[in-house]
């Protein structure tokens, strides 16, 4: 079954991505700022090692982020439509669980993921006449 991981601080968001993934028939599953050491796979359900994969610092705060797992092709094309009709309050940072990124911690993730969104805003920025 997909998986959805993902981390808000907003508990009226979580508990709409809570029931649309009920409604999707989708394992949804918050995540805290404690476990952002451990690795995305661990977090999905796909690897046995739930050890934290690193020591974070005592004032880690997570960002928000969706992280999609498991069978997420059409699964991920329905949810994300679903979000956006649901009127959803829109979460920048947004993955897919692979083979490459499995081992990683969801900080490390969400590090790159928010070098990539900085990355992508700077390109699309309209220019100045």
């Amino acid at each position: 079954m997909p998986t959805v991981l993902f981390h808000t601080k907003d508990e009226s968001k979580k508990a709409k991505i809570l029931a649309l993934c009920r409604t999707l028939d989708l394992s949804g599953r918050a995540v805290t700022d404690a476990e952002a050491g451990h690795t995305v796979g661990a977090l999905a359900g796909l690897s046995a090692a739930k050890a934290p994969a690193e020591t974070l610092p005592a004032d880690y705060a997570l960002p928000e982020v969706l992280v999609f797992s498991g069978d997420a092709g059409e699964a991920l094309d329905l949810f994300l439509a679903a979000y956006r009709q649901a009127g959803i309050e829109p979460i920048a940072l947004k993955a897919v669980v692979t083979p490459h990124n499995a081992a990683w911690s969801l900080r490390a993730l969400t590090a790159e993921l928010e070098r990539e969104h900085a990355a992508m805003l700077l390109r699309w920025k309209p220019k100045q006449p």
